[in-house]
């Protein structure tokens, strides 16, 4: 999946001293992802990166691949969505990350392990294949939403990051630094700096544990490469879906609903682009953003700075649950974000573009006028 990218340069010319963090990382942790992966020596490992593959789980699960290789478990990131954001895409292109798209003639059968990062979701289009395999280890950040049933589990809903966490484990496990000399850890320390970068706007949203990290990281990452990842402009596609949003918007005091119509599986990452955009706008402190992708559902992003607002219960209130799967259709783990998922089911089949979209456009617009407590 990545292509042919430019070779990884050492983080400089002169390798730099190592730096040790003053505070020594709490080696609890991994300590005992050390034990379960020691258990495991030989085998094989398939990491699941669920949704649309994000800096935080791309360089969480290129952590996970480092540390696993000490014990010989070869790895294979896989995912189910094409890489569609273009800092994203930067990424597994600039660094050569291996990610894995998954089809129909993938080969489940050599695997021994499966492990996630950076998710609480685990259902998975291959759950039901997984039944007999280990699940040996499972390492987020984001709210917990119930038990797991891995050998090693360590969720952190007070960091900023999945990042800083594997950073942690390595700062245990090589307490005197990464080596700048060295490509693959070049490559893992400028993963991990921008997958921190990304889930903390820019660290404005840090916690210590990422300051300790981005210490830690710092004398191996590549900076110039960094910062190409970094500044990715906007594409054509997402522009023309900001005008669409403007377009289509309303507004209701400090709250904005807009929808940017029909949207192909590859720009389906433009929603959170447009709607982080528009919080931007003067007067604006929490935005809603849909579109109808593919055809099949109904996907939306939300983004507040409301200290009143809380992404999951406002997601969950407003669209539901799903009866049949358990599960709701919408949330948020993180503080100042959220999504929602709606499948159009058989609906999606219908010939008539125009009545499926003023379909969705009405229910979303109801649902989202009763969340907030208005009226027609």
């Amino acid at each position: 999946m990545a292509e042919t990218a430019e070779a990884v340069r050492p983080a400089q010319e002169e390798p730099p001293l190592r730096i040790i963090n003053p505070q020594q990382a709490d080696g609890t942790k991994w300590a005992q992802l050390r034990t379960t992966l020691s258990r495991h020596q030989g085998d094989k490992l398939l990491l699941i990166l669920t949704g649309y593959p994000d800096p935080d789980n791309i360089a969480s699960g290129l952590a996970h691949q480092f540390l696993a290789s000490e014990f010989e478990i070869e790895t294979t990131l896989l995912c189910f969505h094409e890489v569609s954001h273009q800092e994203n895409r930067a990424l597994v292109k600039r660094l050569e990350i291996n990610l894995v798209l998954y089809d129909e003639t993938f080969d489940l059968e050599p695997y021994d392990l499966y492990a996630f990062v950076d998710t609480q979701k685990t259902d998975t289009p291959i759950s039901d294949r997984l039944e007999g395999k280990t699940f040996v280890s499972f390492v987020d950040h984001h709210k917990r939403l119930g038990d797991v049933a891995a050998e090693f589990v360590d969720i952190r809903e007070d960091v900023g990051s999945t990042c800083a966490i594997y950073a942690e484990y390595l700062r245990t496990q090589y307490p005197h630094g990464l080596n700048p000399g060295e490509t693959d850890q070049v490559r893992l320390a400028t993963a991990l700096m921008h997958g921190i970068r990304s889930d903390t706007m820019a660290l404005l949203e840090a916690t210590r544990l990422e300051f300790e990290a981005a210490a830690y990281l710092w004398p191996c990452v590549d900076q110039s490469l960094l910062k190409k990842i970094a500044d990715q402009s906007l594409a054509p596609v997402v522009m023309d879906m900001i005008q669409k949003a403007l377009e289509n918007k309303q507004v209701f005091d400090s709250l904005l609903l807009t929808d940017v119509g029909f949207v192909r599986s590859e720009h389906r990452d433009g929603i959170p682009q447009v709607a982080e955009f528009l919080l931007r706008r003067d007067g604006t402190d929490t935005v809603l953003v849909f579109g109808i992708v593919d055809g099949k559902t109904v996907d939306g992003s939300l983004r507040t700075r409301s200290d009143t607002i809380s992404p999951d219960m406002f997601l969950k209130k407003a669209f539901g649950a799903d009866e049949y799967k358990k599960s709701y259709y919408g949330g948020g783990n993180i503080k100042n974000k959220g999504g929602f998922q709606i499948p159009l089911g058989f609906l999606a089949q219908t010939a008539d573009r125009d009545a499926l979209y003023a379909m969705a456009c009405g229910v979303i617009h109801e649902r989202f006028i009763e969340a907030i407590g208005r009226k027609e």
